[in-house]
């Protein structure tokens, strides 16, 4: 077996600590030049997955797709919090070559919105689905902390939406019957993580084309984003949905907002729509208990007057093109409900997460593909 012996050797440790930083401070500068030297190449992510099982899996079915992922605070130095990093997918074959052979460049962004407490690390391969139909696609980080749920019980019909536009446009707004509030600085708001984000890859990806989404003013091009989210982010995109008018929108596991006190379906629901409605489309569990019931689900979908366009089909019945419907449901997987949805600290319980969660599942892509397409690229007038 062999053995080792420690030599004792005097060192000058304070000269050690500065030749490691300055050896970082290279490093450091190295892989930055490096970085901006092939900012137009495919490259590999430039941020560690957090996420790397899907991200392994998503590579294995979407080899063509570059991802990469950037800080929001690297976009802006303005925004301090939530600066987990946005992620991006985008296939250059298609939006940079434009090989005849692939789908063509949609010229539509897919901005991704996650559930409460997501990072901008989710909904890996639907993502990468959607960069490989012509989309360019983000996931944005933002701050997601508090459920759009804790306005249910406030008396003001208009409290789910003022709760949320503080969020996109950022701004000040109560719930939980005026207890508590909620203040955004604007840096921190979507609208602005979104448009800082297109700018800092206009200057440093400008083959790709992101700044397509920006108007000459550098205000967001609604009108080719297609907008989607789940859960919390599902209910943030049917709202930018009605007040711009976007390529389309996706809601996963939402659209949720239920007023308890009222007894009625979010007051927004029922304004007039910049987008057209026949450009919404949902996706939802039959046993998803989050949020609300399925029974004031139904009520949230009638309110958006989604049922204009055929009754719910679930996708476990019937196949693509779904009776050209706009709510689409699963029963899977069943889930076996064994205890109250929510646990005693106020969390919602494993089944119900099964469900909130699986329509929107990187581990389900294979069996969801089909559906995602049809979400993604579904011809609306």
């Amino acid at each position: 077996m062999w053995s080792y012996h420690r030599l004792k050797v005097p060192v000058n440790t304070a000269i050690l600590q500065v030749g490691f930083k300055i050896v970082k401070i290279i490093y450091a500068a190295a892989f930055w030049f490096a970085t901006l030297a092939h900012a137009d190449e495919t490259s590999p992510p430039t941020l560690p997955s957090t996420n790397e099982n899907a991200m392994n899996q998503s590579k294995l079915a979407h080899p063509d797709v570059t991802r990469f992922s950037i800080l929001p605070s690297a976009t802006d130095p303005a925004i301090k919090t939530f600066d987990d990093p946005h992620w991006l997918y985008v296939n250059r074959d298609i939006v940079v070559d434009q090989k005849p052979e692939l789908p063509k460049d949609r010229h539509q962004l897919l901005l991704w919105i996650t559930g409460t407490g997501g990072k901008g690390h989710d909904a890996v391969a639907f993502c990468s689905l959607a960069a490989d139909l012509g989309y360019h696609a983000v996931t944005l980080m933002y701050p997601d902390d508090i459920p759009a749920s804790a306005c249910a019980n406030d008396a003001n019909p208009k409290s789910f939406e003022n709760f949320r536009l503080a969020i996109i446009q950022g701004g000040h707004a109560t719930y939980q019957v005026g207890r508590k509030n909620i203040s955004i600085d604007q840096p921190e708001s979507i609208e602005n993580r979104l448009i800082k984000l297109l700018l800092f890859l206009k200057a440093k990806r400008p083959k790709e084309n992101w700044d397509q989404f920006l108007n000459n003013d550098g205000t967001v091009k609604w009108e080719t984003i297609a907008v989607a989210g789940q859960s919390q982010g599902g209910g943030h995109a049917a709202l930018i949905g009605i007040k711009h008018q976007v390529a389309r929108v996706l809601c996963f596991g939402s659209p949720k907002d239920f007023s308890k006190r009222l007894h009625a379906p979010a007051a927004f629901y029922r304004e007039e729509s910049a987008t057209p409605k026949d450009r919404f489309f949902t996706f939802n569990h039959l046993q998803d208990p989050v949020g609300c019931t399925q029974q004031q689900l139904s009520k949230n979908m009638k309110a958006l007057e989604l049922d204009t366009f055929g009754p719910p089909v679930d996708v476990t019945t019937e196949d693509a093109p779904y009776h050209h419907t706009r709510i689409l449901t699963t029963s899977f997987p069943v889930v076996t409900e064994t205890s109250e949805s929510m646990t005693p600290d106020g969390k919602n319980s494993e089944w119900a997460r099964t469900a909130h969660t699986s329509v929107i599942a990187d581990k389900y892509a294979d069996r969801w593909k089909q559906v995602w397409t049809y979400l993604l690229t579904e011809k609306t007038p």
